[in-house]
């Protein structure tokens, strides 16, 4: 839904083919102040895309074994730095599936490719987090929280590369004194960019 008077009213601002085999919700919306009108939802069939704030949508397929949709567990999320990039996704590596690698844009949301590299340390859970940096638009970090492994891995390069921030790897605990629970956010400061919460 959608309000133009602060919250005084909504209306429904989805389309047909936004709700056409999504399930019964959008969970996740990924949107960025520099672009308003540009908004993204994920769904079992891709993401879909509005510029123009929800009043048409196009759909941007992507065919497993690249996708797979969990609800709210698919994150979406559009570059701080440049909302021209944007990433979405489920899992790094699975032994069990293939499927819900984190894709990458660089055009927008028009169209979607795997990332380059996965995580082969150790098996991964579903993603808890798509975060992006304030100022570097090839950096993404990807959370987790499962217990004992790794919760913050980070790409500078689109990912093309990624390294375990939290100091997990394959360890049960970590080499960095990052505690062992579940990370769902983490906001890199702006004015101070080696100062990272999660």
């Amino acid at each position: 839904a959608v309000t133009r008077d602060g919250g005084n009213s909504f209306r429904f601002f989805g389309a047909a083919e936004v709700n056409a085999g999504s399930g019964p919700f959008i969970t996740i919306l990924a949107n960025t102040k520099s672009n308003p009108e540009l908004v993204m939802a994920v769904s079992p069939l891709g993401v879909h895309r509005t510029d123009n704030f929800g009043r048409t949508w196009t759909l941007t397929p992507i065919a497993e074994p690249g996708w797979a949709f969990h609800g709210g567990a698919t994150e979406i999320v559009q570059s701080i730095a440049n909302p021209q990039i944007v990433w979405a996704g489920t899992r790094m590596n699975s032994a069990t599936s293939p499927n819900g690698r984190v894709q990458v844009s660089v055009d927008g949301g028009i169209s979607f490719a795997p990332v380059n590299a996965q995580y082969e340390v150790v098996n991964l859970p579903l993603v808890s987090g798509l975060e992006t940096h304030p100022t570097q638009d090839s950096t993404a970090f990807v959370l987790f929280s499962a217990v004992g492994g790794p919760k913050v891995l980070r790409t500078t390069d689109l990912g093309n590369s990624w390294e375990d921030l939290s100091g997990f790897d394959a360890n049960a605990t970590s080499d960095n004194g990052f505690p062992d629970v579940a990370v769902h956010s983490l906001l890199v400061l702006p004015h101070d960019t080696q100062t990272i919460w999660a």
